[in-house]
């Protein structure tokens, strides 16, 4: 069974969460991005995961958790 794509989103598999994703262009000119169990990432964060290379699960469990926000 495949998975209902939206128009203007891209679509991916994290290994490192072994989840799928979705991002799109965000209204500031970067990125947003959700994960399969519903977690959101906006460009600051995505930014801030970039340099540390990948997002573990256990910071995306937290994150998920809380509800919270990557500040570095």
């Amino acid at each position: 069974m495949s998975k209902k794509q939206v128009e203007g989103w891209t679509y991916g598999h994290s290994e490192a969460l072994n989840q799928d994703f979705a991002f799109r262009p965000d209204n500031n000119g970067g990125l947003e991005l959700y994960t399969e169990d519903k977690t959101h990432y906006d460009w600051n964060e995505i930014k801030k995961i970039k340099e540390h290379g990948e997002i573990t699960p256990a910071v995306h469990a937290v994150k998920k958790l809380f509800n919270g926000i990557i500040i570095q």
